[in-house]
């Protein structure tokens, strides 16, 4: 039996509960709040500071709960203890359980908006009810400063008027991981929906990838294992992410 320390978005707070304490490992889950996604340099001196406070015998690795996120987890170094993250881009392909179906659904529906009972129950004010696709990021960071401007309801009224949310995106996609009543936030997605013009989906989510990564196979295709004194690095690779000697500093 291992002693893991998962170092989870809270985004996906119901499912690693729920697979923690079906792990043949004790997973132990400290939560860190989504909204820090927004400032991908801040989520990464967050975690970074929460990997160096873990005492060198306190666990037998550190499960990065995360993808890539905006480059927030590229840099990160493993200190004393081996770090373990899913070789995914965002927490989309964790929801959908694999890399390969999420990238399926991207290149039949790149412009997706993608909405959780995970997500949704723990958005702070002002963000944004759904997840935008990989490479649309640059909408919702207009959206963004939109709210931080004029408030929500303006940023709302002011993308309908310039046809931004219409120009990149033509989905909703609710996605159920089966962790609790989400009709509720599952009618919000779809009167969001139908008041934007997208078409509507629901799809079944797979706690696949979050279950390997709680129960330790790690196998070396959908996981990167930092070994101590290595940082994550970003590669052209269909692995996405690679462990390279860290360079005295531990980050970028």
């Amino acid at each position: 039996m291992q002693r893991l320390i998962a170092l989870t978005c809270e985004a996906l707070a119901r499912s690693m509960y729920a697979l923690a304490a079906q792990s043949p490992h004790t997973v132990s889950i400290r939560l860190y709040r989504q909204g820090l996604h927004n400032t991908p340099k801040r989520l990464r001196e967050t975690l970074q500071e929460q990997i160096d406070a873990i005492e060198p015998d306190e666990c037998d690795a550190i499960l990065l709960v995360y993808g890539m996120c905006g480059m927030a987890t590229v840099g990160l170094a493993a200190r004393h203890t081996p770090l373990v993250i899913p070789r995914t881009h965002d927490c989309i392909a964790l929801y959908l359980g694999s890399l390969q179906r999420y990238q399926a659904e991207f290149d039949a529906h790149p412009g997706t908006y993608w909405y959780s009972l995970d997500y949704m129950e723990r958005n702070e004010a002002g963000s944004n009810v759904g997840l935008g696709a990989a490479n649309l990021g640059a909408m919702d960071e207009i959206y963004a400063e939109y709210v931080e401007k004029y408030g929500q309801d303006n940023a709302d009224y002011l993308m309908e008027v310039m046809g931004e949310w219409g120009k990149h995106y033509e989905r909703a996609a609710f996605i159920d991981m089966g962790t609790g009543d989400g009709q509720e936030f599952e009618q919000r997605a779809r009167d969001e929906a139908q008041r934007r013009g997208w078409i509507f989906e629901r799809k079944e989510g797979s706690k696949r990838l979050l279950k390997m990564l709680a129960d330790g196979t790690w196998n070396e295709d959908e996981f990167l294992i930092v070994p101590p004194g290595h940082v994550i690095q970003q590669t052209g690779l269909d692995g996405l992410i690679t462990a390279a000697k860290a360079n005295g500093t531990g980050n970028d």
